[in-house]
């Protein structure tokens, strides 16, 4: 079974989606916040799918996905975080959330973490409140 073509789509997709997010903030569609984290969840899907690829095809895993162990633990440590965050967020304590997610940004040695970190404060709170 050779699954490198859908693997191939799914990356793709995950780009275009990606831009669509980026790019939805120009439009006048409202709200869009709401806009993007329905377009995330599309995302999410798709990395599902392509991590049961990778199972079957570990080969197809790119070389930027083939995380240290320090990655892995940076992976883990915010899981917790963003736990805690998305139900400070579903009970509607958004402060809160960003508390949590800043909380993390503060304690990781991960760039790339912290950057996504980073990308939930922006989603979570107005301009002028997420500075980090």
């Amino acid at each position: 079974m050779n699954l490198k073509p859908l693997h191939q789509l799914l990356r793709v997709s995950s780009h275009l989606l990606d831009q669509a997010a980026s790019d939805v903030r120009d439009t006048d569609l409202a709200p869009v916040s709401e806009l993007i984290e329905k377009i995330g969840r599309a995302l999410f899907e798709i990395i599902e799918v392509q991590l049961q690829i990778y199972e079957v095809q570990p080969e197809l895993r790119p070389k930027s996905l083939k995380a240290s162990s320090a990655e892995c633990d940076a992976c883990e440590v915010l899981t917790q975080f963003m736990i805690e965050a998305l139900e400070l967020e579903d009970a509607g304590k958004t402060a809160a959330a960003v508390a949590v997610y800043e909380e993390f940004i503060g304690i990781s040695l991960s760039f790339a973490h912290r950057e996504f970190a980073r990308a939930q404060v922006r989603r979570l709170a107005p301009p002028e409140v997420s500075a980090r």
